[in-house]
């Protein structure tokens, strides 16, 4: 919407499970891959935009909690760490296929068991890969970012533009001064 590119939304169904011994950017390279090679094969004509994002905390993937007591655990592990946030997206229309990975930090403050029970509650934490989403109330946690914010909520914007232009999807304009 941002970016001014009319879209729809469509939510391919396909398993996010991790397979073993595979990293954070292999995950979500592979399934943002898995997505658009989903919905393009209905659509062939479109271009498709597909992302997945997920959480690393020294070396272990913390996905989307499964329950209330799992985006705890997640968060109280966060807590007081930085940790890696990995999204990958693919731009794909037929044959075409454009893979993007982009890495970003975040550290996490130190958090009362209340206030981690406080964020639980509010539900925001649930289909979130990390337990927590930087764009709402779980950016309240938050004491640094280091690389794009963009890449945490989700899309790697600053890689995806480029793309976006090459191909003619996105219009520029030169603003001149009065």
């Amino acid at each position: 919407e941002a970016l001014k590119i009319p879209f729809r939304v469509m939510i391919p169904d396909i398993d996010e499970t991790p397979q073993a011994q595979e990293g954070a950017q292999a995950l979500v390279e592979r399934l943002a891959q898995a997505k658009a090679d989903l919905i393009s094969r209905s659509h062939i004509e479109s271009w498709v935009l597909a992302a997945d994002t997920t959480v690393s905390l020294k070396g272990e993937i913390l996905n989307k909690p499964i329950d209330e007591r799992d985006a705890m655990a997640m968060l109280t592990r966060l807590q007081g760490q930085t940790h890696e946030v990995h999204t990958g997206c693919c731009l794909r229309r037929g044959d075409r296929c454009i893979l993007i990975h982009d890495k970003a930090w975040v550290t996490f403050r130190t958090m009362s068991k209340e206030e981690i029970e406080w964020y639980v509650a509010t539900r925001e934490p649930m289909g979130k890969a990390g337990s927590y989403a930087i764009q709402g109330q779980g950016a309240y946690f938050i004491e640094r970012v280091e690389g794009s914010y963009a890449t945490v909520m989700g899309l790697p914007i600053e890689k995806l533009i480029p793309h976006l232009k090459s191909l003619h999807l996105l219009k520029t304009w030169v603003l001149l001064p009065d």
